[in-house]
C-alpha cells in the first residue's frame, strides 16, 4: 500500500514538473483579441477588397463587445459572415490566408501590440533595388544593441525553395520572405515586418553620406601582439598593458563598435572532478573574420589563455577572450583604434580606489485570385513585360553573338533591362521572375 501512495505521489511530482516546464516552453506574449476604436475603423478600410482564403472581402465592418474591445465582421463574395477577432487576423497575414488587394502586406510590428502597419512591396522593391547600402541595427539581447553599421549590398532576392529559411518563421510567427546578400559576405533574411521596418527608419540608402564609411569586406585578423606593462600615471600608480589585434586593412570604425562583456563558465577540475567557476573578459569584434590559425599566449600579466576565435552565434564576428580574475580589473579596458590597421585593448591596474574610468577613454505562398503569371492576361503590354521581353531579346542575341567583346556588351545591356523590368513590377511572381532570370544570367557569363 505505502508503495503505491509512494508512486502516485511521484507521478502528481512528475506531471507537476511537466506542466511547469511546458509553461515555460509557450510563448511569452498572448497577442489582443480586441483593440481600440480608431484602429478597428482603420484597419477595416485596409482589409476592404482583399482576399481571404481565395474569396474576395466584400466589405468590412467594426463591431464592439463592451466599451473599448473591437473587433471586425468581414462579409465575404461567398455570402458568408465571419467574426474576425485580431489576433486571428494577425496569424492569417503571417500565413498568407489573408490578401490585401495593389501587392500590399499587413504588418504587426510589435509583438504585443495591435499597432498595424501596411507594407507597399511594389514601392519597398523599388527602394531596395537602387539602393546601394544597408543600415544593419543590431537588436535586443546582443551585446552591440542599438549600435548600426552601414554595409554595402551585393544583391537583394526573394526567398525560394531551395534557401534554407523558405516557409520559416521568426520568434514571432512572421514567415521570411526575402534575403539581402551583403558585399562582406553576410546574409540578412528578413520578414514583411522587417521590410517595413526597414523603410520606417530609412535603413535602405541609395547613395551613402560622404562622412560615412560603407563596410564592403570583412576585417580580417592577422596576428595578436603583447604590450608591455608600463607606468601610465606615476601620481596615482596607474600602469597600462595591452593587447594589439592586428587586420588585414584599416579600421573604419569608431572605438564604441568593439564592446567588452565578463561572461562566467563552469569549468570542470581535471585533477579533483569539481566544477568551478571561471570567468573570461571577452571584447567583440564585429565584420571580422579570422580565417586562419592565430596564436595566443598563455600568459600576459592578469589575464590567462588569451586567444581569438569565431564566433559561432553571429555572422563575420570575432571574439578576443582571457581568463581573468574579475577582482583584478580595477579599471575596465579602453579599446583604441590605431591606424596600423589595429585595434588596440589596454588594460590598468591601480592602487588608487577612487578611480572608475580608464584615464582619457515571397515568397508570398497565397492561393487567392493572385497573378499565376509574370505577363497580364489583358491585351495591353505592362511596363514589366516590355523591359522583360526586350531582356529576353538581347540574351538571345549575344548567345547568338560570336564577338566576346559584343556578347559581353550584350549581356549588360539585358542585365540592365532585368533592373529596369524588376523595378517596373506589380506583383511579387514577376519581380521573382526578372530577378530569378538576373542570376541565371549572373552565372553563364562567361
Amino acid at each position: 500500500m505505502w508503495e503505491r501512495i509512494l508512486n502516485k505521489k511521484i507521478y502528481f511530482i512528475s506531471l507537476a514538473l511537466a506542466l511547469f516546464v511546458t509553461g515555460f516552453s509557450l510563448p511569452a506574449f498572448a497577442f489582443p483579441e480586441y483593440t481600440s476604436r480608431q484602429k478597428a475603423l482603420k484597419l477595416a478600410g485596409v482589409l476592404d477588397h482583399g482576399y481571404f482564403k481565395s474569396i474576395k472581402i466584400s466589405s468590412v465592418f467594426v463591431k464592439n463587445r463592451g466599451k473599448d474591445d473591437y473587433y471586425l465582421q468581414a462579409i465575404l463574395d461567398d455570402g458568408s459572415s465571419r467574426k474576425w477577432l485580431i489576433n486571428r487576423i494577425r496569424e492569417w497575414a503571417q500565413t498568407d490566408e489573408l490578401i490585401l488587394s495593389k501587392n500590399r502586406a499587413l504588418v504587426f510590428p510589435t509583438p504585443e501590440s495591435t499597432d498595424f502597419g501596411v507594407l507597399d512591396k511594389n514601392k519597398f522593391y523599388r527602394i531596395i533595388l537602387n539602393s546601394t547600402a544597408f543600415v544593419k541595427t543590431f537588436g535586443k539581447h546582443d551585446i552591440l544593441d542599438g549600435k548600426s553599421l552601414v554595409l554595402g549590398i551585393r544583391r537583394f532576392r526573394i526567398l525560394q525553395a531551395e534557401d534554407s529559411k523558405y516557409m520559416k518563421t521568426d520568434k514571432f510567427g512572421d514567415r521570411y520572405r526575402y534575403v539581402l546578400e551583403l558585399e562582406n559576405g553576410s546574409r540578412e533574411f528578413f520578414t514583411y515586418s522587417d521590410a517595413f521596418l526597414f523603410l520606417q527608419r530609412t535603413a535602405l540608402l541609395e547613395k551613402a553620406p560622404e562622412n560615412v564609411s560603407v563596410l564592403r569586406k570583412t576585417f580580417k585578423v592577422r596576428e595578436l601582439k603583447k604590450i608591455p606593462l608600463q607606468i601610465e600615471d606615476e601620481l596615482r600608480e596607474i600602469r597600462r598593458f595591452g593587447i594589439e589585434v592586428v587586420f588585414d586593412g584599416p579600421i573604419l570604425m569608431s572605438p564604441d563598435r568593439f564592446p567588452f562583456q565578463v561572461v562566467e563558465q563552469k569549468m570542470r577540475d581535471p585533477e579533483t572532478g569539481r566544477y568551478k567557476a571561471q570567468f573570461f573578459l571577452q571584447i567583440i569584434f564585429p565584420n571580422s573574420e579570422k580565417i586562419r590559425e592565430i596564436p595566443g599566449f598563455n600568459n600576459h600579466e592578469y589575464l590567462r589563455y588569451v586567444e581569438i576565435d569565431t564566433d559561432v552565434e553571429h555572422q563575420k564576428r570575432v571574439i578576443l577572450s582571457a581568463m581573468v580574475n574579475p577582482n583584478a580589473l580595477d579599471l575596465p579596458p579602453y579599446i583604441e583604434v590605431t591606424d596600423r590597421n589595429s585595434v588596440v585593448v589596454n588594460f590598468f591596474s591601480s592602487t588608487d580606489q577612487s578611480l572608475i574610468q580608464p584615464p582619457d577613454l515571397l515568397a508570398s505562398h497565397s492561393a487567392g485570385e493572385l497573378p499565376r503569371s509574370v505577363f497580364t492576361p489583358d491585351q495591353l503590354e505592362t511596363e514589366f513585360e516590355t523591359h522583360y521581353m526586350e531582356a529576353v531579346g538581347l540574351i538571345r542575341t549575344a548567345q547568338n553573338e560570336m564577338n566576346m567583346s559584343v556578347k559581353i556588351e550584350t549581356y549588360f545591356k539585358a542585365l540592365d533591362t532585368l533592373k529596369k523590368a524588376a523595378l517596373t513590377a506589380e506583383f511579387d511572381i514577376q519581380i521573382a521572375q526578372a530577378l530569378n532570370q538576373r542570376d541565371i544570367l549572373l552565372l553563364t557569363m562567361p
